[in-house]
């Protein structure tokens, strides 16, 4: 009897003592670091982003989460009732911060106000879309990434899920532009999937186009969303115009830009489509430039807008063309505007933007 507890005590105590080692070694070897961090990814992100998603965005492996709230006191109520999760990604070893937004369109003004100023009216900020049939869009600034996605819900009358994306301290890369896409389409599915959103869905992602402002073309090798624009060949010689930032036609993007260029590398104008949730926040945030008709221009500010409707939208969508404001009396920077050319730039820009995503009534100034 004394010998079996003997024994007992002995297989016992060897157990914990190796259970000990196990857990001493787990601890000082990162096991427990990394089973922590990865807790904090499926709590502050609700489990709709996995670790494979975080590294292809955030440039490092030592990835965690944690829900941020320190800005919502810019959020109204309804922002914030509205919204179903916002959680922002750092890692360990690398300066990123990855910011993650998904909100029912119905209650997202704050949100969507972010990313109409970054893709309307940050000169520095090209569109791209993210392709693969998502609709969405890509969009980079010098140090900051932004990505977003709207999904049609067909069991949710007139609602949509919004995801958007936003990196900082990141290279603007056509690596990190792809991973960005990657990562935003693949929490939209699961969100879709988590929030009982019926949507279509595109393919797996794979490059993104590159940075339209900082990758400027040729005029005579526009082929996409400022191949109409530069058509009008005396009126884009007269505005000074020498490259365009050109960027893919796609019929599923959310905004789509044409950035016309002088030989000195200065914007002169800028012509943006927006289309669903981003199209109505641009109307209400347009501040002194009323766009909520159905078209307009003002000949003495040469700029103008127009609309359509959009099959897949109960949203009209939004044209617009601005010239670009510089120096300290904020002067035009195209030295011969012509309402003209500028008229016909927003007509070319906005008949093959409504063509491409099966719109219709275009209205245009």
């Amino acid at each position: 009897m004394k010998t079996s507890r003997h024994r007992w005590l002995i297989t016992t105590t060897a157990s914990l003592a190796l259970l000990l080692v196990a857990a001493t070694v787990f601890y000082f070897t990162g096991g427990y670091e990394k089973w922590r961090d990865e807790r904090t990814l499926s709590d502050a992100c609700k489990g709709l982003i996995t670790k494979g998603d975080a590294r292809s965005v955030s440039g490092g492996s030592r990835i965690y989460a944690k829900q941020d709230h320190q800005f919502d006191f810019l959020f109204s109520e309804d922002d914030r009732s509205g919204r179903l999760t916002n959680c922002v990604l750092k890692d360990r070893d690398a300066r990123s911060i990855v910011a993650v937004d998904i909100h029912w369109t119905s209650k997202a003004r704050a949100t969507t106000r972010t990313l109409q100023f970054q893709l309307q009216q940050n000169i520095r900020t090209g569109t791209v879309p993210i392709g693969a049939g998502w609709p969405g869009s890509i969009a980079s600034d010098d140090g900051q990434l932004f990505g977003i996605v709207e999904l049609t819900c067909r069991n949710k009358q007139e609602e949509s899920l919004l995801v958007t994306s936003r990196v900082l301290y990141l290279n603007a890369d056509d690596e990190n532009r792809a991973g960005l896409a990657r990562f935003t389409t693949s929490t939209a599915k699961r969100a879709a999937e988590r929030f009982g959103c019926d949507a279509p869905m595109g393919k797996t992602t794979g490059n993104v186009a590159p940075d339209p402002v900082r990758n400027q073309v040729p005029l005579g090798k526009a082929a996409g969303t400022c191949a109409p624009v530069v058509a009008l060949t005396e009126g884009v010689k007269q505005a000074g115009t020498v490259s365009a930032g050109d960027a893919p036609s796609d019929p599923h993007t959310l905004a789509e830009g044409c950035y016309l260029t002088d030989a000195n590398g200065y914007q002169l104008y800028r012509l943006t489509a927006s289309y669903g949730t981003l199209a109505e926040n641009v109307r209400r945030e347009a501040g002194v430039f009323d766009v909520t008709g159905g078209s307009g221009f003002e000949d003495k500010n040469h700029r103008g807008y127009g609309s359509a409707q959009c099959t897949d939208s109960p949203k009209r969508s939004l044209y617009t063309l601005k010239p670009v404001m510089r120096g300290i009396n904020m002067g035009l920077t195209v030295k011969n505007p012509d309402p003209r050319f500028e008229r016909a730039a927003l007509k070319a820009f906005a008949e093959q933007s409504a063509k491409t995503h099966g719109c219709r009534d275009l209205k245009i100034p």
